[in-house]
């Protein structure tokens, strides 16, 4: 009896040492595995990140094209093409179709948050804050925001001009949906010399300062643009791009993965530094 308890108990602690080793061996199969998707996943990142950098030298090289009928437009329209297996769709917006965020009056402002949807108080408060953010002094509007007000958000007012469009999400009465439908329209980098470009402007920054409202025909004729239909003549006659400040943007797809990456780009003229990168995300 002895001895067949003997025998049951090695053939019991034998399955259990299989049952261990299989279940170790399980998770080294499986932390491979792991390690293998991680790899895998860095090197599909590694791919769609170069395809990105090949649309954003692309689309320098086709802004600075001699040929001017080979220029790209800078109006916000997409051109798509492939690179290698990933499928590039890059956009040129031109900074001074947009709303320049420390050049603006009190009454423009009031039109870009009107042209976004917002009204009643929230749009009193959303003028004042934003005046508030920009004047140097700590008095504050009557629905506007200065030091105390920002207290429970842990910054304060820059007092100052604006530095990035994503400081603006952190004006008082700004939330995540209308930061979203504003942020493309609006700009740091619109430049010194120019006004603002009608016919290359975000529809947004159309109707802010240009005082037309959302059916008018000069909306919808960007609208008709930005969909393909453009006159002849702008493709015959492009602006003059040297020293004026665009923003490329490339987003690459492949096997169901995407990157998007972004850089505001001005050309110089200057065969030696033919390009100045302003920012890059």
């Amino acid at each position: 009896m002895t001895v067949r308890s003997d025998k049951g108990y090695a053939m019991l602690a034998a399955i259990l040492g299989i049952a261990a080793f299989s279940f170790v061996s399980f998770e080294v199969i499986a932390e491979n595995r792991g390690i293998i998707s991680e790899v895998q996943a860095e090197n599909e990142r590694a791919k769609l990140a170069a395809a990105c950098n090949a649309g954003m030298g692309l689309a320098i090289a086709g802004l600075a094209a001699k040929d001017k009928k080979q220029q790209w437009l800078i109006d916000g329209t997409k051109r798509s093409l492939m690179f290698d297996d990933v499928a590039l769709t890059i956009t040129v917006e031109d900074e001074r179709g947009k709303v320049p965020l420390t050049g603006i009056n009190e009454d423009q402002v009031r039109g870009l948050f009107a042209a976004a949807g917002v009204s009643g108080p929230r749009l009193s408060t959303l003028v004042d804050s934003y005046e508030d953010w920009l004047d140097p002094d700590s008095e504050r509007r009557v629905n506007g925001a200065e030091v105390p007000q920002y207290a429970s958000a842990g910054y304060k007012p820059r007092n100052g001009g604006f530095h990035t469009v994503g400081e603006l999400r952190m004006l008082n009465g700004m939330d995540d949906d209308l930061y979203a439908r504003v942020s493309p329209a609006i700009t740091v980098f619109f430049g010194e010399t120019g006004g603002f470009s009608e016919g290359t402007s975000q529809i947004l920054a159309l109707e802010a300062l240009s005082e037309v409202g959302p059916n008018s025909s000069d909306v919808r004729r960007r609208m008709q643009e930005l969909s393909g239909q453009r006159p002849a003549d702008d493709v015959r006659n492009p602006p003059f791009l040297i020293g004026r400040t665009l923003t490329v943007r490339v987003e690459a797809k492949r096997a169901g993965a995407a990157l998007t990456r972004a850089g505001i780009i001005e050309l110089t003229g200057n065969p030696i530094d033919p390009v100045w990168m302003r920012y890059l995300d």
